[in-house]
């Protein structure tokens, strides 16, 4: 009877496969511990942890070494030829196999040092067996517990299809699809869009990056410019598959993960993170994590489909408060029962402007489908953070605008606190996802809708374009909180120079000749009212200040104790600092 003969009835003699065993491939070094504990390892110990997929038999020469291979062999058909031997575990090498089992007697005797040093070299392992030990002896166990382990490996593959196909068919959401991988992998789950916004996230982990990831709502911006997580995502979105990441300790990750791509028409729609995955369950881990993505995929695309047309649904009933086109309030009433906005009490309107986007994209020469995309991510995070304290607020994107109605209901008696700190969350926001990009944030005050919509959105416009015409960057405002400067914005950029001009020329032009202080003596002096606070202000001794002011009457000819003198002087200062003159 030939080997393979034999081979194949013992191993259908052997038990069969239990149907609770979850062991997986073993590794050269378990196969050691037990079904090799009598043979002795002479060389490739850096090795052992090579994964056994296969045993085989090479007793002839035409045998070639495979991937994940155990070769066993007395030697014989290379018995007489050194460079074989020594090409023998290079081939093993090579090929990818897990190591050379070898029964010296009768035909190699013992292994020539050669042969040794290349094991060790090459890291393959090298093991010898006494003369009377029978292969078969070692590779029908060896073989049972593979046979085993693709078993387990197929039912657990079948069980995580099941699970996956059952949520498509149940049309669950990102978040049911990452704790189910998180349940399958027993491992803690992240899921972030193309953006890394956070979507969803499951089970637990020390990382102090996943928890810096889960309290900002997505990847810090350190962590996403970083050049090696830069390069990481290039192989993630080429290998269009999991891809085994190491720890960057300096970026808060401490700990090995997987990452993989969410891809949908060779578009990128996302990533999923994979923190703790057992890792003698490698090869599942990334089967359970492909199959996720593809679930993923599916829901994404139709959650953005669906938020696409919700979208334009409240966008247009926007449109139509802010231009007073809704039709008669009941009208107004149904279509925002419809899309679930609360109408009654009272609203604010909310505007966020990029501030001097033209300059911006024309100095960074953006083209026009990168300054399409930059103002569809500015809508998405603006409308994140909005959402976020008003869930039910309609919000449009209008050019480099966002602007949106807010529902403050019948309590507004602290709106203007909760405005500004919205404000501020939105330029944090914004700063975060895009250093060196601002914005300016304007709210009217309350008014009711339907009716007072279109009101409360001229009167913000208005206020926002104050801001970019006394290039104020970066403000949080509100129309009631304008005061002048909401009254100065009417008024022709060439009117309000020549009242600067007419009551602070003679004093700008003395301070210009001699180097002088008079336009700030007389601005501390109008701002504190008094002549003591004024000089502590400009730090001088009072009668250094009363003799500037003798100056001013002198050169200007006012009489600084008339009231409406003051106030056309503290006007033309406010124009001044407005214009930057």
């Amino acid at each position: 009877m030939s080997f393979e003969h034999t081979l194949s009835f013992r191993f259908m003699a052997t038990k069969r496969v239990e149907a609770d065993v979850e062991a997986p491939r073993p590794t050269v070094r378990e196969a050691m511990r037990s079904v090799l504990s009598a043979a002795k390892l002479v060389a490739g110990a850096e090795g052992l942890d090579r994964q056994v997929e296969w045993v085989r038999l090479m007793e002839t020469p035409e045998v070639q070494p495979r991937a994940g291979d155990l070769m066993f062999t007395s030697g014989f058909p290379i018995k007489d030829d050194l460079d074989a031997q020594i090409r023998l575990v290079g081939r093993i090498a090579e090929g990818g196999g897990a190591g050379l089992v070898v029964r010296p007697l009768p035909y190699l005797r013992k292994l020539p040092p050669e042969m040794v040093s290349e094991a060790d070299r090459l890291q393959v392992p090298l093991f010898t067996i006494p003369s009377d030990v029978q292969f078969v002896d070692l590779m029908s166990p060896l073989l049972e517990r593979i046979i085993n382990a693709e078993h387990w490996r197929l039912k657990r593959s079948m069980e995580i299809h099941r699970r996956f196909t059952e949520l498509v068919l149940d049309g669950k959401g990102v978040n049911e699809i990452c704790r189910t991988l998180a349940d399958l992998l027993e491992s803690a789950v992240s899921v972030e869009d193309a953006s890394f916004h956070l979507l969803a996230h499951a089970g637990g982990s020390a990382d102090p990056h996943r928890k810096e990831t889960i309290l900002r709502q997505g990847t810090p911006h350190r962590v996403l410019f970083d050049p090696q997580i830069q390069r990481i995502l290039r192989e993630v979105e080429a290998k269009r598959g999991p891809v085994k990441v190491p720890a960057f300790p300096h970026l808060g990750m401490s700990r090995e993960r997987l990452i993989a791509p969410i891809f949908a028409a060779n578009q990128v729609l996302g990533y999923i993170s994979v923190l703790d995955h057992p890792p003698q369950n490698e090869e599942l881990a990334f089967m359970a994590i492909e199959q996720a993505a593809l679930v993923l995929a599916l829901s994404i695309a139709k959650e953005r489909e669906l938020s696409e047309v919700e979208g334009r649904v409240r966008g247009e009933f926007l449109e139509d408060l802010l231009h007073g086109t809704y039709g008669d309030d009941a009208a107004a009433q149904r279509r925002a029962r419809h899309v679930g906005y609360p109408m009654h009490g009272a609203h604010i309107v909310l505007l966020v402007d990029i501030d001097d986007f033209r300059g911006f994209a024309r100095a960074r020469q953006i083209s026009e489908d990168a300054i399409q995309a930059l103002k569809r991510e500015f809508l998405r995070r603006v409308t994140a953070v909005v959402r976020m304290s008003y869930q039910r607020a309609l919000v449009q994107g209008r050019s480099d605008q966002v602007v949106a109605l807010l529902p403050l209901g019948t309590e507004t008696g602290d709106y203007q606190a909760r405005s500004h700190a919205l404000g501020l969350q939105v330029q944090q926001a914004v700063t975060e996802w895009k250093p060196g990009f601002t914005v300016s944030v304007g709210f009217s005050a309350p008014m009711e809708a339907p009716a007072g919509v279109e009101g409360a959105l001229r009167e913000v416009t208005s206020v926002m374009e104050s801001l970019a015409r006394f290039k104020r960057w970066s403000q949080v405002v509100a129309v009631p909180e304008l005061g002048l400067t909401g009254l100065l914005a009417a008024v022709s950029d060439e009117r309000l120079v020549d009242y600067s001009q007419r009551h602070l020329g003679p004093l700008i032009e003395h301070d210009r000749a001699r180097k002088g202080a008079l336009v700030a003596t007389l601005r501390a002096y109008l701002e504190t009212g008094e002549q003591q606070h004024a000089a502590q202000r400009l730090r001088v001794h009072p009668n250094t200040l009363r003799y500037r002011l003798d100056r001013i009457r002198e050169i200007t000819g006012l009489d600084l104790e008339n009231p409406e003198t003051r106030l056309n002087l503290a006007v033309a200062m406010r124009v001044q600092s407005l214009l930057g003159l």
